[in-house]
């Protein structure tokens, strides 16, 4: 019967469930754009736009197969997808770059430093196949090696240590996540690993961090602290406005990073080009909504933690009795002081003072509080009157506590980002992107065209987070996301071959460029993930490809692909600024290694100095103005200079540092008569040069011949040729060997790698 009962009583409630009209089914899903007529995308753009190649899935394409006569040089499959693209213009590869000339490029492509003259002689005297392997484990490894990278990619995130805007404050803790990206880099993580803790690392983290690597997730949400920062906008009541400016940055810098889509054009309007909404911006930016400033968050391991907690605890203990005493003596003084002050009053002051509440008149209270007002002793008034024991006794008590204070032990704190406790706020879409005309809201959601639900927002790790940028930072790196890899890969062939297979790095578009070689790049992508997401892995790959060995000899098809885009031969670059930088004291052996912390400020010029309204407005924080660091400390390389938004060194700037207020996606490289005249007369080039010098006489001693040769050694990483010697030694007859290091370094083979 039991049995039978509870049967009857399940059917009865499975039927209400079907029949109730409370009992609302969820909405059916809409599918993509290519295959369901109800996406708004579809609707939108009246079916138009959707063939845009990135957001098509990644093909799994099959390496070519070539004919024996054409698989001569061929080193891998990177090979064999550019031999056929390439084979219908007849185009000939370009023969193989000489192994000084291959080591070079490579070194300043993984390290961004010359290679040592030592380190060449061992590489052409090496006959192995597999001497290219062997220097690459030791590139690899080398610290150079996360510098360089990091230097790549802070350029894409638009790293500053600076607020920007008319105050550009300094931010003491930006160099956190500086060395984040470089330890990271160094360790080869992950690259889905490194944009899941962009985005979301204070997501993955319960509590305090127990382990480096959930305290390394904390300190990555400092990428959603990089953007500018207007703290100027409170006075003129514009925190909305800044809120909102925030807001648009974390989106458009957030998709075109990791999508490379634009999303700014979406922020006022539907998109001109690309078959992205408005909606979709404020669909991006909802996962973004409940994000709050983590500053007082501590970084420090959760042991760490409880250890400074400890000792600080103690040292309040001790302070305890310190501080009763003082305020005793204190209490003691200001007690005689007041007693001194109502001695004073007048038979009718006291007899007022003595009224209770319900005594006092209208017209007596104002006098009353009057009279309470002067009786009052403040701390300041009491200190000031201490004399004599009293005077001895507080000073020595204040010493006490004064010394114990300092030992207190900090917690580590950084650049950092988290949610906001409670429910996040909602997002609504911005008429014309004014934050004062809120329109519909909308719920946290991808690009409507590859998926137009609400996002199922998963549970974090973190309690006390929504999850939603952790959601968000899963489905960028999930394996069917047809951009992230693309994006990624791209961005790893530019680094080595300055030019991406698609030459838009930020804009995967319709208005973007089409890649030159779409099997190649998805095969990469494919690479890449089944890699386990592994920039050297890929680094590695294309580097022992004979297409990137090449060398950069015009002499074959320049008439009919002047612009190499079918890589027929390598693409000669010139060193970036913080390259350029950094060789110059390399070779002059004043390079100062460093292990990052606070960034280095070099010296500026006066007139700078002088222009800048925020140097000549700082505050007491001394975050305003530029404190130039001891001469011994400057010469780090220039990754760990600071980095302001409104100033940058005049050096740099004329080789092109970009602007970081905005992502930058590809370097400009600019051909201007300042950079001739800055690195033959200016402070850096004439330094380097005398530095060297030095070095050169350290080494060669005064024998003419021998300086000559170690001065090419140094430069160029060559010995002279026979004419090359013969006019150096005529040149030393009446001039310095200073003189000879300036040259050699404003030669073109110093400043261009081949």
């Amino acid at each position: 019967m039991r049995i039978r009962f509870c049967l009857l009583i399940t059917s009865w409630v499975l039927r209400a469930m079907i029949l109730s009209p409370c009992a609302e089914t969820l909405p059916p899903r809409i599918g993509d754009a290519w295959s369901d007529a109800r996406n708004p995308i579809v609707r939108i753009f009246s079916g138009q736009r959707l063939d845009l190649w990135s957001l098509k899935p990644i093909l799994h394409p099959r390496p070519p197969t070539l004919t024996s006569s054409n698989t001569h040089g061929v080193h891998n499959p990177i090979d064999a997808f550019v031999l056929h693209h390439r084979a219908a213009q007849s185009i000939l590869p370009s023969p193989p770059a000489d192994k000084r000339t291959l080591l070079r490029r490579v070194s300043f492509d993984l390290t961004g430093l010359p290679p040592s003259f030592d380190q060449i002689q061992t590489f052409v005297a090496d006959p192995s196949p597999r001497a290219l392997e062997r220097a690459l484990d030791q590139f690899f490894a080398a610290p150079a090696y996360g510098e360089q990278t990091a230097r790549q990619w802070l350029d894409v995130i638009r790293y500053s240590d600076s607020n920007g805007f008319d105050w550009d404050e300094f931010r003491p803790k930006a160099w956190r996540f500086r060395d984040y990206v470089i330890r990271s880099f160094n360790a080869d993580k992950p690259l889905d690993q490194l944009i899941r803790e962009h985005l979301a690392g204070d997501e993955l983290v319960a509590g305090p961090p127990s382990s480096l690597t959930e305290q390394d997730a904390l300190i990555a949400t400092g990428f959603l602290r990089l953007g500018p920062q207007d703290n100027s906008s409170a006075l003129f009541n514009e925190q909305a406005r800044s809120r909102s400016e925030l807001m648009a940055d974390l989106v458009e810098t957030t998709s075109g990073a990791f999508l490379g889509l634009s999303f700014a054009c979406c922020r006022c309007h539907d998109h001109k080009y690309d078959p992205l909404s408005q909606e979709d911006h404020y669909r991006l930016r909802a996962f973004f909504e409940p994000v709050r400033y983590a500053d007082d968050l501590p970084t420090d391991l959760a042991r760490d933690q409880s250890s400074i907690q400890a000792h600080n605890m103690g040292i309040d203990k001790q302070l305890e009795p310190l501080i009763k005493q003082q305020a005793e003596l204190i209490g003691s003084l200001k007690q005689s002081i007041r007693e001194t002050k109502t001695s004073k009053l007048s038979p009718a002051d006291l007899k007022l003072l003595s009224l209770t509440k319900e005594q006092l008149t209208a017209t007596d209270q104002p006098k009353f509080d009057a009279l309470k007002k002067t009786l009052e002793v403040s701390d300041a008034e009491a200190r000031k009157a201490l004399e004599g024991t009293n005077k001895t006794t507080h000073a020595n008590l204040q010493k006490q506590i004064d010394v114990l204070k300092q030992t207190k032990k900090s917690f580590s704190l950084g650049l950092l980002m988290t949610d906001s406790q409670g429910p996040p706020p909602p997002t609504k879409v911005l008429f014309l992107g004014d934050h004062k005309q809120e329109r519909n809201a909308v719920e946290p959601g991808f690009p409507s065209a590859l998926d137009p639900n609400p996002a199922p927002i998963i549970r974090a790790p973190n309690p006390k987070t929504s999850g939603r940028r952790l959601t968000l930072a899963r489905w960028i790196t999930q394996p069917g996301n047809p951009l992230t890899a693309r994006v990624m890969v791209n961005r790893i062939w530019q680094g080595l071959f300055h030019r991406g297979l698609v030459e838009t790095p930020n804009d995967f578009g319709l208005a973007g460029a089409q890649p030159s070689h779409p099997e190649l790049l998805d095969w990469l992508a494919r690479e890449l993930v089944n890699s386990g997401w592994s920039i050297k892995h890929l680094q590695r790959l294309i580097i022992l490809s004979a297409t990137y060995q090449q060398s950069s000899s015009t002499r074959h098809g320049e008439s009919v692909d002047s612009e190499n885009a079918l890589l027929w031969r390598q693409n000669p670059r010139r060193l970036t600024a913080e390259q350029l930088r950094d060789a110059l004291l390399a070779v002059s052996g004043e390079l100062r290694q460093s292990v990052g912390g606070p960034p280095i400020w070099p010296e500026l010029p006066a007139e700078i100095l002088q222009a800048n309204p925020a140097f000549l407005d700082d505050n007491e924080t001394r975050t305003k103005g530029w404190y130039p660091s001891p001469e011994s400390q400057r010469n780090v390389r220039s990754i760990f200079l600071v980095q302001k938004r409104t100033v940058r060194v005049p050096f740099m700037e004329t080789f092109d540092l970009p602007e970081n207020s905005t992502s930058c996606s590809r370097r400009t490289v600019s051909t201007v008569a300042p950079q001739a005249l800055s690195l033959m007369n200016g402070p850096s080039g004439i330094q380097a040069a005398r530095g060297m010098a030095k070095r050169v006489i350290r080494q060669a001693g005064t024998t003419p011949t021998e300086q000559v040769s170690q001065a090419f050694a140094f430069a160029l990483q060559r010995p002279p040729s026979p004419d090359e010697l013969s006019r150096c030694l005529k040149l030393l007859h009446s001039r310095s060997i200073e003189e000879l290091c300036r040259i050699l370094l404003n030669l073109n083979e110093f400043i261009y790698v081949d």
